[in-house]
């Protein structure tokens, strides 16, 4: 690197974290309010169209993430989160123009487009930053910022459904992306070379190929295994709310924020304990709480042992987002670190393409219920896959 961040983003990247948090509130309203709720009820679809929006964003960032990744190694890093900002907002003004329910799937991916060059460019950031022995804090630090962020806009837009309209909805995403560009222009250094968009790789940059390595894609597996099996649940919440529970939408939602606030308040400890134990002891202790917290989900229809079990849900995935993010920095150099970040972060988009249609397929043909039952088995076969590859990790790279 050829330049300095100042000291205080070092200790504590609020600026990066204020974006984060800024962004995902309209991704909260956008993918929870907006494609699980305001889509159904204003035009009519089944229960599954959902997981189908959500698979059609998935698509597109699994198919960028990682060519988005290899440009934030190229130039300075906040170049790609400023460039995501901005196109999320002709996805969203398309969305609020338009009335019909097939173009949300084009609307969808074109979201998913503008998002795949945040992550990797955020992690990246981070990668640089901090050293191996801070890296799951920080990692925790912005995950938090990142559920604050999606829980905020979640339930604002649960609010805006039930009393306001589309107009309100999307007016609100698109400020709240605006918000988080400023943020990110402003608070965000260039640390590189200077100049935004500057050519920072030199003639040593190693070939691509030589950093793929197997650990690489032994990793790579786990991630989306443990990223499936999460969301696949997306298309179940608002049908198990209903049907199975016999609450509105609202109220669902509300129901959820004991959950959310426990895992705000875990994000950081989980990453430490990824700092101090290891990545693979917190990732399979993840695992294994999601596990517990499914099977219960899969057979209750009380709603107060449905909000405790989702204290678990969300537990065991705070423990594993941390690891398998600080992981993926170890093993990655600097020279190719958004290329492999963008990767893993690929995977997650992968995730949300595959594992939204199952949980549509599966809550369309035996419940949503059984839904959760099939992600705990998912869950559970990453927690022993995960035991399988700690035994062949190596020391982590400075």
């Amino acid at each position: 690197m050829d330049g300095s961040p100042p000291p205080g983003f070092r200790r504590y990247p609020l600026p990066l974290a204020l974006a984060i948090l800024l962004v995902q509130g309209a991704l909260g309203i956008l993918l929870f309010a907006v494609f699980q709720e305001w889509v159904p009820r204003e035009f009519g679809t089944a229960d599954s169209w959902g997981g189908y929006l959500l698979a059609a964003y998935g698509a597109a960032r699994f198919l960028l993430e990682t060519p988005t990744g290899a440009i934030a190694d190229r130039v300075e890093r906040r170049a790609g989160l400023l460039l995501g900002f901005l196109l999320m907002l002709p996805a969203i003004a398309l969305m609020a123009a338009v009335r019909q329910a097939g173009a949300y799937l084009a609307f969808a991916a074109m979201l998913g487009a503008a998002t795949a060059f945040l992550w990797p460019a955020a992690y990246a950031i981070a990668a640089d930053l901090y050293p191996v022995d801070r890296r799951g804090k920080v990692v925790g630090f912005l995950n938090l910022a990142q559920l604050a962020g999606f829980g905020i806009g979640a339930l604002a837009g649960a609010f805006l459904v039930d009393h306001a309209g589309g107009r309100e909805l999307f007016a609100a995403a698109a400020l709240s992306v605006v918000l988080a560009f400023a943020a990110a222009l402003l608070g965000i250094p260039s640390y590189r070379g200077g100049s935004l968009f500057r050519r920072v790789d030199g003639p040593g940059r190693p070939p691509l190929r030589d950093v793929l390595t197997g650990r690489v894609a032994a990793l790579a597996g786990l991630i989306l295994l443990a990223s499936v099996a999460l969301a696949m649940l997306v298309p179940a919440i608002r049908p198990y709310g209903e049907r199975d529970l016999g609450v509105t939408f609202s109220r669902l939602t509300l129901a959820l924020v004991p959950a959310v606030a426990i895992g705000a308040l875990l994000y950081i400890p989980a990453g430490d304990l990824a700092d101090r134990f290891g990545r693979w002891k917190p990732f399979a202790a993840g695992q294994l709480c999601l596990v517990a917290g499914l099977l219960v989900l899969a057979a209750t229809a009380s709603l107060p042992v449905a909000m405790a079990a989702a204290v678990l849900v969300f537990a065991g995935n705070v423990l594993t987002v941390p690891a398998w993010n600080a992981a993926v920095m170890d093993l990655a150099p600097e020279s190719h670190r958004g290329t492999l970040i963008g990767l893993s972060v690929a995977l997650s988009g992968l995730a949300l393409a595959l594992g939204p249609a199952l949980g549509g397929f599966v809550v369309g043909r035996w419940g949503a219920q059984a839904a959760f039952a099939v992600s705990a088995v998912l869950a559970a076969s990453a927690s022993l896959a995960i035991a399988a590859y700690a035994r062949g990790a190596r020391p982590a790279r400075t």
